[in-house]
């Protein structure tokens, strides 16, 4: 700690230079106040309707907290994100699918000038979601959201098995004193206010620094957690290898949040967004929202069939068996 702390700023050059030291910057006026409106219009529509279909998704609660994933078999145990179980702030998922408004977060030039200029010129949208903070919702534990990504390792060493990484099991190197080498970026979160962030209603807690440090979250991450605070309107950009998570909700309004993740081509998404989408979805879409979900071919990943091909369709299917 002791640097500058990253402020709400249009100036491109001091957000990319806040994101390379901090690990996040915050983006002044990314939305307009129409967009915003609409934004928040169509996501509280949804987020009714799907409590009042049952399907709601509700975490962050006092006694059922964001990190109760598995029962003693490993399994995701999805009766323990109810309102039944406790869980207080409400999660919409897939909004790609949920209103033509929500698309407009791919048209915002200074966001999306941040994300290439540190992801590169190919990149996938991971996941699409909103995060509806509540009265009463606790404070999310610090993750990040890079977890799965390898750490480099010495020769000789047997390291954690990539495919037995878990978001609490982490390859760490305890032999070595030196100081850790840092996976390389691959993911970027981009946090859109919909309200006025504050620290009561539970603003997202950072450790700025933290995505240089080689390591995942420890308890000595909370001395240094900070919660900008930004007008509606405003984007935090977020080095996904950066120490965060949802605040803890002390005030008495919800706290809406649109949540994108992109990663590089080479990764697998969050959202298995090339199966999900809406065909009605994909048939409107651009070249760049397209290559987003995933139908664009990638140096020969992706296809279906012959690397021959700029993109491929939804459900298109392999040729099968031929006489």
């Amino acid at each position: 700690m002791g640097q500058r702390l990253p402020e709400p700023t249009k100036d491109l050059a001091l957000a990319g230079s806040d994101f390379r030291e901090s690990g996040y910057c915050v983006i002044e006026n990314a939305l307009s106040g129409e967009q915003v409106a609409g934004m928040k219009a169509r996501l509280v529509e949804q987020a009714e309707a799907e409590r009042a279909q049952g399907v709601a998704f509700r975490d962050g609660g006092a006694e059922q907290n964001w990190g109760a994933f598995r029962d003693a078999n490993g399994r995701i145990r999805a009766e323990a994100f109810t309102e039944e179980a406790g869980g207080r702030n409400q999660r919409v998922w897939m909004l790609i699918n949920k209103g033509e408004v929500f698309h407009d977060i791919f048209k915002v030039k200074p966001v999306r000038s941040i994300v290439d200029r540190f992801l590169g010129e190919e990149y996938l949208l991971s996941s699409y979601g909103a995060n509806i903070a509540k009265p009463g919702g606790v404070e999310m534990p610090l993750h990040t959201d890079q977890w799965w990504m390898p750490a480099p390792t010495r020769i000789g060493r047997d390291p954690l098995p990539v495919g037995s990484m878990r978001r609490d099991r982490f390859d760490r190197d305890e032999e070595s004193s030196e100081l850790p080498m840092i996976a390389p970026l691959v993911a970027i979160n981009v946090i859109w206010m919909l309200v006025d962030f504050t620290v009561r209603i539970g603003a997202t807690r950072l450790v700025p620094g933290s995505h240089l440090s080689g390591q995942q979250p420890n308890g000595d991450g909370e001395r240094d957690a900070v919660q900008p605070e930004a007008p509606a309107g405003s984007a935090i950009v977020l080095d996904a290898r950066t120490w965060h998570g949802t605040g803890g909700h002390t005030g008495s309004e919800d706290r809406l949040a649109l949540l994108s993740t992109f990663c590089g081509p080479q990764f697998r998404p969050q959202e298995n967004l090339a199966v999900g989408t809406h065909d009605s979805v994909v048939a409107e879409a651009d070249d760049d929202l397209r290559a987003l979900l995933g139908f664009k071919v990638w140096n020969a990943y992706g296809r279906v069939e012959s690397p021959a091909v700029a993109f491929i369709g939804p459900n298109e299917k392999s040729m099968g068996e031929m006489r």
